[in-house]
């Protein structure tokens, strides 16, 4: 009975010494180190899979951009050779054709590529008559009349060729899309219009280019729409004519497009909205969008898997590390109580140096001694730093230009001048980190990289910024920063600070006078051409612009009549209308006199004669009152799409629109006219 009570005695000091040891710094430092490793392996390993599954999914986004802008191109292509062969076939069309039903159907008949490639191919007269059509098996003449539908009005309209949207044809009864070229006459003008139609529900237009080898097709929803966003071409043929809005998996990317104001741009964009990669890019030419969705699951595949089987493989590696340095560290670790007595003595100043220190050999007496050392050196150091700081004070204190002194980003002196400009008491700023004092965070931030790589050439760094006082308000500042020792980056930095708010606001007025026109706070001529000269130099692929030349019609009458007080206003005037006209990447300019001009970067012919005839529109209504009278002028207005491939001299571009207008100017004034000899279609070398 008395060898269970012995073994219950004996084991009660086993536990008290366990509980001291555990209590023990060796005992906590063993733990905690075995914690770190723990916590490090733990965390490099989430950190480490969020970077890849981050680098995945950007992978994936960016796979599926090219995939869009790629299917796009592809699509912008077939558009490009179906509208050669309309042109081809439209110009070598007998003039007869134009009026002739029988030689218009022996005409279609003999265009076997044409047709092959249309569901329909119809030739209609400039009063919307069908001459003749051709459904894929003979050409006839049918009994019906396109005069109402929108694609021939605009073809006949303007003598462009155009994608129609898509609408219900009148022949198949089935959604299609119609491809237009204007057929002219020897008068130069339109006799006729050559359509071709594309059904929707056919595999001809869009299906072959779905698998072009983008590869994982069957992985992705391909979808096609027009600019207003209805549905041209989907996997779900009922979907056809149908909105993208309503698409399950794509109301935010399409949400975010609407909000820009449906874009059709060559360039794709990528996001991955909650669960789902959506890649988009505009048809080049033809003002459709490519949409491509896909679940995350389809693209990302095992991903989540592999992401648990790493967990549990660091969570087996930290385990593993934690056990091995309880072991290393139990091994090592010698008596160290009145060393850890004495280094948290190190802050007492009245304790002489060399007192209070273990008399140990090994690494126990180097760490005592190197601790010393370090004490002698720092009182050393402080002493030294209390010398400099009473003589920089003095200095600071009769500079008349702000001085500060950082060191680890956070100031340890500061000039009278250097606090009064920030709006700080004098030693207010001391300790302040120096972030405090910029008005961005981020010319913070990218101020370190600039500065050292001005120190490291042997230069002293020097730049304007905005700066934050202390009550908020924020003022330029001319900050220039050199080293206190190059060779020592923790030496810290002298920095000299003045403000140069007043000269930075007399060479903004200066500029902004040397590239506008006094009168009408336009750009002048020598800054428009600038800007012109700048986009003909670097065009972006796919991406056309247009130029009008605008030249005011009976302006000389409102300056012979009411003098030439009247003329500016008028001028003043007209300029506020061409503002409120343009985008704000769009470039307005008065080029001399009455002549005014507008860059408009990204948009097509078609589009810059709209503006043309709202501008037309708009100058003509004007009515202007001065001196008791109403003064009215109106507007002659000259278009070109530009092309850099054709003409690279702004001068040559101003020119051409110069021209338009002046044909306009003689085809009786207040018209709009496109300078058509400069016109290239979509995706010609």
């Amino acid at each position: 009975m008395a060898a269970p009570g012995f073994s219950a005695a004996a084991a009660a000091p086993a536990r008290r010494r366990r509980a001291h040891w555990l209590g023990t710094l060796k005992a906590r430092l063993m733990i905690a180190s075995a914690l770190v490793i723990a916590a490090s392996v733990a965390g490099s390993t989430l950190v480490v899979l969020e970077r890849v599954q981050r680098r995945t999914e950007q992978a994936v986004m960016d796979l599926e951009r090219d995939n869009a802008e790629r299917m796009a191109s592809l699509l912008s292509q077939r558009v490009v050779g179906l509208q050669r062969m309309l042109r081809a076939t439209a110009e070598g069309l007998p003039a007869a054709a134009v009026a002739d039903s029988a030689v218009a159907i022996d005409a279609l008949d003999h265009s076997p590529a044409l047709t092959v490639s249309f569901a329909t191919v119809l030739l209609a007269a400039s009063d919307g008559h069908a001459l003749a059509l051709h459904d894929g098996s003979a050409a006839r003449q049918p009994a019906l009349e396109i005069g109402d539908r929108d694609y021939f009005r605009q073809t006949l309209a303007h003598a462009t060729p155009l994608v129609s949207a898509p609408l219900l044809g009148r022949v198949s009864k089935e959604p299609v899309i119609e491809l237009t070229m204007p057929v002219l006459g020897a008068d130069g003008k339109v006799a006729a219009v050559l359509a071709g139609a594309l059904r929707l529900g056919s595999r001809s237009l869009f299906d072959d280019l779905t698998y072009a080898g983008l590869g994982g097709e069957d992985r992705v929803v391909t979808i096609v729409t027009d600019a207003r966003g209805t549905i041209i071409s989907h996997p779900i043929r009922s979907r056809v004519m149908h909105s993208i809005e309503a698409e399950p998996g794509l109301a935010e990317a399409v949400a975010r497009w609407v909000a820009q104001g449906r874009p059709v741009e060559p360039t794709g964009v990528a996001s991955h909205d909650h669960g789902h990669f959506v890649a988009m890019a505009g048809v080049a030419g033809a003002d459709w969008m490519v949409f491509r969705l896909a679940a995350d699951d389809e693209l990302l595949g095992g991903l989540a898997q592999a992401r648990r089987e790493a967990m549990q493989w660091a969570a087996g590696v930290a385990l593993l590390g934690g056990l091995l340095t309880l072991g290393l560290v139990a091994l090592l670790l010698g008596p160290l109580t009145r060393l850890r007595q004495r280094a948290l003595q190190l802050q007492d100043a009245s304790l002489p140096i060399d007192a209070g220190w273990p008399h140990a050999r090994g690494e126990i007496g180097e760490l005592g001694c190197a601790l010393q050392q370090v004490l002698r050196e720092r009182a050393q150091g402080e002493a030294a730093k209390h010398q400099l700081a009473q003589q920089m004070g003095s200095v600071l204190a009769a500079a008349p230009i702000g001085i500060g002194f950082t060191r680890e980003r956070r100031f340890e002196l500061a000039g009278a001048e250097f606090c009064a400009l920030l709006g700080w008491p004098q030693g207010g700023l001391l300790g302040v980190p120096a972030a405090e004092i910029f008005a961005s965070a981020t010319d913070y931030e990218a101020l370190g990289s600039q500065v050292r790589e001005a120190f490291a050439a042997g230069r002293h760094f020097a730049t304007e910024l905005q700066f934050r006082r202390r009550d908020g308000s924020t003022f330029w500042g001319r900050l220039q920063g050199r080293p206190v020792d190059a060779a020592d980056p923790g030496a810290g930095t002298i920095w000299l600070l003045e403000d140069v708010t007043e000269r930075r606001e007399v060479r903004e007025r200066l500029a902004w006078s040397a590239s506008h026109d006094a009168l009408t706070r336009l750009l002048n001529r020598a800054a428009f051409e600038e800007r012109l000269t700048a986009w003909l130099a670097v065009p972006q692929a796919g991406v056309p612009a247009a130029l009008l030349f605008i030249d005011l019609d009976r302006f000389k009458q409102v300056n012979d009549q009411s003098g030439h007080a009247a003329g500016d206003l008028v001028l003043r005037e007209v300029a506020a209308v061409l503002q409120r006209h343009v985008r704000a990447s769009d470039a307005a300019a008065r080029l001399g006199g009455d002549e005014f001009a507008l860059l408009l970067p990204g948009c097509v012919a078609a589009v810059a004669m709209q503006l043309g005839e709202r501008l037309r529109d708009a100058i003509e209504r004007l009515s202007v009152e001065f001196a008791g009278r109403r003064l009215f002028v109106g507007a002659s207005i000259g278009v070109v799409e530009m092309d850099p491939a054709a003409e690279t001299a702004a001068a040559g571009w101003l020119a051409r629109a110069d021209a338009a207008c002046y044909d306009a100017k003689n085809a009786g004034r207040g018209r709009v006219r496109l300078a058509r000899p400069v016109l290239r279609m979509v995706g010609e070398a």
